[in-house]
């Protein structure tokens, strides 16, 4: 068996699959499988994989089933040591496996690993026709150096957004890691697994990685940035602060209100499963000037957010039974979690 199983899900993602598959066939390190699993794309990319690369598995679902559980049933299959989770709009530099395999072997007491990720640019992209192959501009912007939670619980990619001027050359543990492109210890995700999913399954897509690393958190397991293993990605939605309410209008209005639904509803299932009472008591302040905040932008200047608290509710039964499974199974302290809030 390979020692990494590579998994991409994929859907509608023509314009992005040519360079990131061809970015794994120039790794240096050979020893890993690729699976696409595509949720009932119709513009081409299942056939085009098919045709370019036939040395790639495919796992076809005939409708979208989200990230989390499209992600899930391609780790159910993995016999890997490891598993990489990364979007088609990532390119991995050639010797990002290596590096990142270089590190986690020397590292068993961690579960998850991720890179430098840098921005992708192109604004032909956007403009083109979603069938056709875009080449994409490579940048020196920082898009994540891994996950930073704050006392408010507010989650962002460390650095997005900022220049690159090696203030992120210095391998660290970091809370958790971007799904984009995320490297997994197979036997961890096996252990933290909950009702059968390793990725919430009900998040459908948005913040299942935060959840997923705040349970590896739990469970006693540790997270490390290895700034050597560099890689390069196309983002829609940004978790950083705009500087003025106009700049994060301007920005929210090129995302999908399905993409904000989802992260303004997963962020409260999140925080029912895995946040420990006396964490949140003791950075309460923060907590509520932040959901208040938050709450309020979303009721008045987002409508359509009413919808995604009826869906948390109707949730939240089922959230309830994950997060008594986590605190039984929990094998730190709060103290332990509470260090990563800042």
């Amino acid at each position: 068996m390979p020692k990494i199983s590579v998994q991409i899900v994929t859907w509608n993602s023509m314009r992005y699959i040519l360079e990131c598959l061809e970015s794994l066939m120039r790794q240096n390190f050979r020893d890993f499988q690729v699976l696409v699993i595509d949720n009932g794309s119709d513009d081409g990319t299942v056939e085009f994989i098919r045709a370019q690369y036939p040395t790639v598995a495919i796992l076809q679902n005939f409708k979208n089933l989200g990230f989390a559980k499209a992600n899930d049933k391609g780790i159910k299959l993995a016999k890997s040591e490891y598993v990489l989770v990364m979007n088609p709009d990532v390119i991995l530099s050639d010797d990002f496996l290596q590096n990142m395999i270089n590190f986690a072997d020397q590292h068993p007491e961690a579960g998850s690993f991720g890179g430098k990720t840098f921005k992708l640019f192109s604004a032909a992209i956007d403009q083109a026709d979603q069938s056709g192959l875009r080449e994409a501009i490579k940048s020196d912007v920082i898009d994540s150096t891994g996950l930073q939670i704050y006392k408010s619980r507010r989650v962002v990619n460390r650095g997005e957004g900022k220049k690159d001027k090696g203030q992120y050359d210095r391998l660290e543990e970091v809370f958790g890691v971007s799904a984009s492109c995320a490297l997994y210890r197979k036997s961890v995700l096996d252990e933290v697994l909950i009702k059968d999913e390793y990725f919430d399954n009900n998040f459908f897509a948005y913040k299942e990685d935060i959840d997923l690393a705040w349970r590896m958190r739990l469970y006693g397991w540790q997270c490390w940035y290895v700034p050597e293993a560099v890689c390069y990605h196309h983002r829609r939605l940004s978790a950083y602060e705009e500087t003025s309410l106009k700049k994060r209008m301007a920005s929210r209005e090129a995302v999908s209100k399905m993409l904000r639904s989802l992260s303004f509803r997963n962020h409260h299932l999140m925080l029912v499963k895995n946040d420990q009472w006396i964490n949140t008591l003791l950075a309460l302040p923060w907590f509520l000037f932040w959901e208040l905040r938050i709450i309020l932008f979303a009721l008045i200047f987002e409508p359509f957010q009413y919808k995604s608290i009826t869906q948390f509710f109707k949730y939240l039964p089922a959230t309830l039974l994950k997060r008594r499974v986590i605190m039984a199974h929990k094998k730190v302290a709060p103290r332990e979690i509470r260090k990563w809030f800042r």
